[in-house]
């Protein structure tokens, strides 16, 4: 943080009331927050960020990260089908038109240059592709959709949006560009090291 290589905070769960971070515990009301909402929330969050860029004259396109629960054994997961046509429908963002990719086991789509701060996806789809070893320093905003109401996520996890995208430049002076942010559909997150 000091050198102006990574955000200066996360911000969890914005907007919602009574949100808590103590000892790497997330607590927070989401009473009637449903998947789409924590969705729209993101999606809203990536637009201020990016038009916030566009205000400095810098060409940055912001990257919502969306992550996908773990389908179980004898039933298929609708919600990446539910996620695609929101997006595709209210925000006109989609794999055809180059604004959503996806980044899971038997589905990468629209990876080709991705880590330019430029690039045109505003969108990534995965569930546990990206969690290590994988760098986008202009993701922003990361949601997680879990179907429990207690989850333990990765540093490596949450670093994936850690990063600042001109680290030669370091911080921009404005708290939407500075930090990191994230949407999680559960009363209680708790982060962890890594083992």
């Amino acid at each position: 943080v000091k050198e102006g290589m990574i955000k200066k905070n996360i911000i969890p769960n914005e907007g919602f009331k009574e949100r808590k971070l103590i000892g790497g515990q997330l607590e927070t009301n989401i009473k009637g927050g449903t998947d789409i909402l924590f969705l729209k929330k993101s999606i809203e969050k990536r637009k201020e960020i990016h038009e916030a860029f566009i205000n400095k004259g810098i060409e940055i396109n912001p990257l919502l990260l969306v992550q996908l629960p773990d389908e179980k054994k004898g039933q298929k997961n609708d919600l990446r089908d539910k996620i695609e046509d929101y997006l595709n429908d209210e925000y006109d963002i989609s794999v055809s038109n180059g604004k959503l990719g996806i980044y899971l086991s038997k589905d990468k789509t629209k990876l080709q240059n991705i880590k330019d701060n430029n690039n045109e996806v505003e969108v990534l789809i995965f569930k546990q592709a990206i969690a290590l070893g994988w760098d986008c320093p202009r993701a922003h905003v990361i949601t997680f959709f879990r179907e429990w109401k207690e989850s333990t996520f990765s540093k490596q996890t949450i670093g994936r949006i850690l990063r600042l995208p001109e680290p030669e430049k370091g911080h921009y002076d404005d708290d939407l560009l500075d930090n990191a942010f994230i949407f999680a559909n559960q009363n209680l997150i708790k982060v962890e090291e890594d083992i």
